[in-house]
C-alpha cells in the first residue's frame, strides 16, 4: 500500500471513531434527563416511605405527568408509562421506576 493509501485508510479509521464518539456522546444526553428526573423522583419516594406515607399522594401528579413527557421523549413505550401514576403503593411505583431505568440502559446499549 502507498503512502496515500495509508493516509486514506487513517483517514477513515478516524472520522468512523469520531462518528462513533458522536453518537455515545447523544445517547448519554439523551438518557441524561430521563435518569435524572427518575432518580430525583425515586429519592423523594424513599423519603415518603421511610415516613410510613404508603400510597403516592395526589401530589406527586404533576411531576408523574412530567416524567411521562420525559420519557415518551426519550422513546419508552406507552405501555411502560401506564404503571407512572398516584394512589399506588409507592414500592410498586419505585419498582416500576427502575424497571424503566433497566430498560433505558438497556436500549443505549444496543
Amino acid at each position: 500500500m502507498t503512502a496515500v493509501g495509508f493516509m486514506a485508510q487513517a483517514n477513515a479509521e478516524i472520522r468512523a471513531a469520531q462518528q462513533r464518539h458522536e453518537i455515545d456522546t447523544a445517547r448519554r444526553w439523551r438518557l441524561g434527563r430521563p435518569m435524572r428526573v427518575i432518580d430525583e423522583l425515586i429519592n423523594d419516594l424513599e423519603i415518603l416511605n421511610l415516613k410510613r406515607v404508603y400510597r403516592v399522594p395526589l401530589s406527586y401528579e404533576s411531576r408523574l405527568f412530567e416524567l411521562r413527557v420525559v420519557l415518551d421523549d426519550a422513546g419508552v413505550p406507552a405501555t411502560e408509562l401506564d404503571g407512572v401514576r398516584t394512589r399506588i403503593r409507592i414500592v410498586r411505583l419505585m419498582d416500576h421506576l427502575y424497571a424503566i431505568q433497566e430498560s433505558l440502559l438497556g436500549a443505549s446499549d444496543d
